[in-house]
């Protein structure tokens, strides 16, 4: 597992932007992030393709510190529903307005999630390009309120 602090340290923009993609993190790697309260700091934090799982992204959404949060990307993990749910009910994020989850395995149940989420509201741009959430899921995204609200949405069935 890479130093985790000192990724941190590395890649903490100045403009709270923390970059961690393609750093094969897991979730043991984001369980250590987690804990850390410089994430406090930061806005937009990228954690594409870094095999992380539900339980990482479990443990990532009862953090404390990721209240700031504004963008999550998360794209080509390993994420299913049941992360998902832990995300959506997760009162830390209420703040995302950005929300990528391209190329995971959330499925249709964790479209329905997203969809029916109290917590997300502020989202402007979610995408599940390639998620697999099939067209009951894409349906449950167009129908729910936070549909309203988004300014950018990629969907797609498979």
């Amino acid at each position: 597992m890479p130093d985790i602090q000192e990724l941190v340290k590395n890649n903490l923009q100045e403009n709270k932007v923390l970059d961690l993609e393609k750093h094969n993190l897991g979730d043991a790697g984001v369980s250590e992030l987690a804990q850390m309260e410089v994430l406090g700091e930061v806005i937009r934090l990228e954690l594409g393709e870094n095999g992380i799982t539900d339980m990482g992204l479990m443990i990532l959404a009862l953090s404390p510190f990721v209240s700031n949060l504004k963008s999550l990307n998360l794209k080509s993990n390993k994420i299913t529903s049941i992360g998902i749910q832990a995300l959506t009910s997760s009162p830390n994020l209420s703040n995302l307005d950005q929300l990528i989850l391209k190329f995971n395995d959330i499925g249709e149940e964790g479209a329905r999630l997203i969809a029916n989420s109290s917590t997300l509201t502020k989202l402007t741009t979610l995408d599940l390009f390639r998620s697999k959430i099939g067209k009951e899921g894409a349906e449950a995204i167009k129908q729910s309120p936070l549909y309203k609200n988004l300014t950018r949405v990629r969907l797609s069935e498979t």
